[in-house]
């Protein structure tokens, strides 16, 4: 029985994985590097912290992790600047959830102000139960930290929740820790969801009984 559903935030709620993406090979062309395959989506789902610290080390690049970081976010910020686009369908979906009792969670590998500025931005501010971000655990997403801790929150059994997840690395995370998941796929960055248990491309293709079926 279907009982909660639990979101990550960025190409699940709001369209910004590319943006993201985007705003970092622009910061790396200032050392001279030339990445395109970060539009490959490999670190999709990491904190920004944690994908500082592996691009800092990949390419040697001779800054502090807490200059790159804050650099890094200043070309995400360029990127937003035009604004963030909400996935279609979303806040229509959230509240036919909530109108049937659907307890509702988030598990975020962003900061939780931000996570809180995209839940106002898509109209469901006040519409979630739990709220786990990438600040509140040792290990990011794949680890299983992040929605391990969801379920305690949640005070749900693993069996009465699913996911919603766009990244290989969430994915993994939320299967590791019991869940089954959709892998949404209504991003403009496209990724590997193939170990999705479901996928999806928009949520108005999502009905109730389908999920309730996928819970079951």
């Amino acid at each position: 029985m279907l009982k909660g559903l639990i979101f990550d935030c960025d190409g699940v709620m709001v369209d910004t994985e590319l943006l993201f993406a985007k705003g970092s090979m622009e910061h790396l062309s200032r050392y001279g590097i030339h990445d395109d395959g970060l539009l490959d989506s490999e670190f999709a789902g990491y904190t920004a912290v944690e994908y500082c610290r592996i691009i800092i080390e990949r390419y040697h690049i001779p800054e502090t992790l807490e200059t790159f970081y804050a650099e890094e976010n200043k070309y995400y910020e360029k990127q937003f600047e035009a604004g963030v686009p909400v996935m279609s369908g979303f806040k229509d979906f959230v509240v036919m959830l909530k109108k049937r009792g659907i307890k509702l969670g988030v598990a975020s590998s962003s900061s939780r102000d931000y996570v809180l500025d995209k839940l106002r931005l898509c109209g469901v501010e006040g519409q979630f139960d739990v709220m786990v971000n990438g600040e509140n655990v040792k290990r990011s997403k794949p680890a299983p930290d992040i929605y391990l801790l969801v379920i305690e929150k949640m005070e749900l059994p693993a069996d009465q929740m699913l996911v919603i997840e766009d990244s290989t690395a969430g994915i993994k995370a939320a299967k590791s820790a019991g869940l089954k998941v959709i892998g949404y796929k209504g991003s403009k960055l496209k990724q590997d969801t193939s170990e999705a248990d479901l996928e999806v491309n928009r949520y108005q293709d999502l009905s109730f009984d389908e999920l309730a079926t996928l819970c079951s």
